[in-house]
């Protein structure tokens, strides 16, 4: 299967597909009633575009409100099912996934939710699929799973979305308890399938990245442990004949795999040549991020009841492990932790991006601040996360400004493993409360059931994916369950006093860099406090979010931003108006300026 090479005009692409409009500086386009995948053209120096944007909130401060969507006015109707039984088998435990995916493009993101089956199983028929739900505006979803080709009848485990094949439309890789697989998009609504093998059997979380800097997404893949179904020990007690599931160390780690994209519908493992080879895990999440900030991708792995990797990019393919040095390895006690997902972010805007891992009950959720470069802080206790998170199971999270006051929020999904502890004389709730932190400059301070009547209740979360959903200029959740269904989750923005008042959206589209930008940063210069956002690839749980950034920026005027591509060229953009969605295409050539789309509302 050939694939497009990286460096093709993107924005023919762009044009083709998404229904671009070149608008001349003369005016307004004369057509209103254009789809939301259409684009309007806007010239990057004068910002000549008359288009009525989308309107934002007042020019108020925000409180942070989430409300759930019934099944009934949303149609998201799927069901989870884990295979868990009275045998306990393993992956039962740990859930599946979602991802955040426009399939179509036409600027509304669907649904993608991956499920387990029933232990033992010999074949894929016969059994539940991960489902797509397409998005037909205004949250509400249309099932288009069997049309689509989506309709993966494995052991379905985590989703991650990228362009490998670097044509505009997102693929799909799903990871399994079994051969994983790899989803293209043809471009027509639907997506062909193929093995792509993982070394190991048991994969978990996965991101894509362009880790040798050719232009082309790589894939990093983490593996969890062996097991297998014809040896699973009894764990619990057995003069009760009372069973629960085993400790992560009953499994032997499984080395992670790195896939390099070959250009021609392949990959190949180079786990080894890129120095991934020497640690193993149990890794449960993993987010491709540049964390030191020197325009290559790194990767930073939560591993179960181990040390939690972090692999810095030294350039051509090459990773540097600096887990110990780092100080994001343990907790601030020096203990390993029980990692599930992962973050990352400028929680204190000072420039520098930090990491957020979730971690079983008993610890806590951990918070690492970047002091200087590479070297990180364990600081959950003095900023308000360590007490409210100890008690539960953590999973999906993201880092994440969900009022739009400049600073980002925390949300974590929580849940245990176990369903039947009470009858081991433990007073553990299987379901457990979803948790949002809200960002008073730096410090944290959980909101409780304030945000929502989702959050008064318990749930037996697991994965957890932010999207602007209904396309209103906030951040959308979505948290999958384990053995049930989904929760859809509005934001709606409340205002308070005067503040940052609306949002810009950013969807970066390389041309030299990957065409997804991974790892490209965007700056508000003009910002009282420095506000950096970087497209990422992974994190949270088993997960994908959407990758378009969302700025909070005041209505007072125009906005100029900064964009570091991850090729290494930058360029400044004057003038860009707030509440408003826009797509930059990365030039070719340096002091080229980038070509500057937008989205009429």
């Amino acid at each position: 299967m050939p694939l497009t090479p990286s460096t093709k005009c993107a924005i023919v692409l762009a044009c083709a597909v998404a229904g671009c409009k070149q608008q001349a500086d003369s005016g307004p386009p004369k057509d209103r009633t254009q789809p939301a995948g259409d684009h309007v053209f806007v010239n990057p120096t004068t910002n000549a575009s008359v288009d009525k944007p989308r309107p934002g909130p007042a020019d108020e401060h925000t409180t942070i409100r989430l409300f759930e969507v019934p099944v009934a006015a949303s149609g998201v109707d799927f069901q989870h099912v884990s295979g868990n039984s009275k045998e306990k088998p393993f992956p039962a435990a740990n859930g599946s996934g979602m991802g955040m995916i426009d399939c179509d493009l036409d600027g509304r993101v669907d649904l993608y939710f991956a499920t387990g089956r029933s232990f033992p199983f010999d074949s894929e028929s016969d059994g539940p699929v991960n489902r797509i739900y397409r998005n037909l505006g205004a949250l509400k979803f249309q099932d288009v799973t069997s049309e689509s080709g989506l309709g993966d009848a494995g052991y379905g485990v985590a989703v991650a979305v990228g362009d490998f094949d670097a044509d505009g439309f997102p693929d799909v890789y799903v990871t399994r308890f079994g051969q994983n697989r790899l989803y293209r998009n043809l471009g027509d609504g639907t997506f062909e399938s193929y093995p792509l093998l993982s070394g190991g059997n048991f994969s978990t979380s996965a991101a894509f990245l362009d880790a040798n800097a050719d232009g082309l997404l790589d894939l990093y893949v983490c593996n969890y442990g062996e097991w297998s179904f014809d040896e699973n020990p009894f764990c619990g007690d057995r003069a009760a004949d009372v069973r629960i599931f085993c400790s992560p160390k009953s499994l032997k780690p499984e080395q992670d795999c790195l896939l390099q994209n070959l250009a021609d519908g392949t990959f190949q493992d180079v786990t080894s040549a890129a120095g991934l080879d020497e640690l193993s895990g149990r890794a449960q999440g993993v987010l491709a991020s540049d964390v030191d900030g020197d325009g290559d991708v790194d990767l930073y792995i939560g591993n179960d009841i181990h040390p939690n990797f972090l692999y810095m990019n030294t350039g051509g393919g090459k990773f540097s492990d600096v887990t110990e040095i780092s100080g994001t390895a343990y907790d601030r006690n020096g203990q390993m932790q029980a990692g599930m997902g992962v973050a990352g972010g400028d929680v204190n805007r000072d420039g520098l991006w930090d990491l957020f891992v979730t971690n079983f009950e008993g610890e806590y959720n951990t918070l690492y601040l970047q002091h200087s470069l590479n070297d990180f802080h364990d600081v959950s206790t003095t900023h308000g996360l360590a007490a409210a998170s100890k008690p539960w199971v953590g999973w999906g999270t993201a880092i994440v400004d969900l009022d739009l006051d400049g600073w980002k929020d925390l949300i974590v999904t929580n849940g245990h493993v176990d369903d039947n502890l009470q009858q081991m004389s433990r007073d553990v709730p299987w379901e457990q409360p979803a948790l949002v932190w809200q960002n008073n400059e730096g410090r944290f301070q959980m909101l409780g059931n304030s945000v929502g009547s989702y959050f008064g209740k318990s749930h037996p979360g697991r994965g957890l994916a932010t999207a602007d959903l209904d396309n209103d200029g906030d951040t959308d959740v979505v948290i999958t369950h384990q053995d049930q269904r989904p929760a859809v989750l509005r934001n709606d923005v409340i205002t308070e006093a005067a503040g940052p008042a609306s949002s810009l959206y950013l969807r970066l589209i390389g041309r030299v860099s990957n065409r997804d930008a991974v790892g490209g940063r965007v700056m508000v210069p003009s910002a009282a406090v420095p506000q950096i956002e970087q497209v990422e690839n992974g994190g949270s749980y088993l997960s994908a979010h959407d990758s378009r950034l969302i700025l909070a920026v005041d209505n007072a005027g125009t906005i100029d931003i900064e964009i570091l591509w991850p090729s290494g060229v930058s360029s400044r953009i004057s003038g860009l108006d707030p509440a408003r969605d826009y797509d930059i295409v990365e030039p070719v050539e340096t002091g080229s300026a980038p070509l500057v789309f937008y989205r009429p509302s």
